[in-house]
């Protein structure tokens, strides 16, 4: 099972996180979030299942969305786990993440 999962739509792509996403996912996941930026289309991010994840996963979602915005990008967080959220908020990444409040 991989941790990140593309979805491709005429006018948006779509990741959907779930499971783990860390150091041993890493790879699987940053392929599918490379495959999404050359889409070069509106991102949705759905996370409501991602169960855990570490200081690389952190590290790696930040790494993306600042690619993203370089590409200029447009992206939403559709859902988010209260793993993600307290994950970024430990580390103080919530708001450079964008997640919702």
């Amino acid at each position: 099972m991989h941790s990140v999962n593309l979805t491709c739509h005429d006018d948006r792509t779509r990741l959907t996180f779930k499971g783990a996403l860390d150091a041993a996912a890493a790879r699987a996941a940053y392929d599918a979030m490379s495959k999404a930026l050359t889409r070069a289309r509106p991102l949705h991010l759905y996370a409501k299942d991602l169960e855990r994840l570490d200081a690389s996963g952190l590290q790696l979602l930040l790494a993306f969305l600042q690619a993203v915005k370089e590409r200029d990008l447009s992206f939403q967080w559709r859902a988010v786990s209260p793993a993600l959220q307290a994950g970024a908020e430990l580390l103080d990444l919530a708001d450079a993440l964008e997640l919702p409040r």
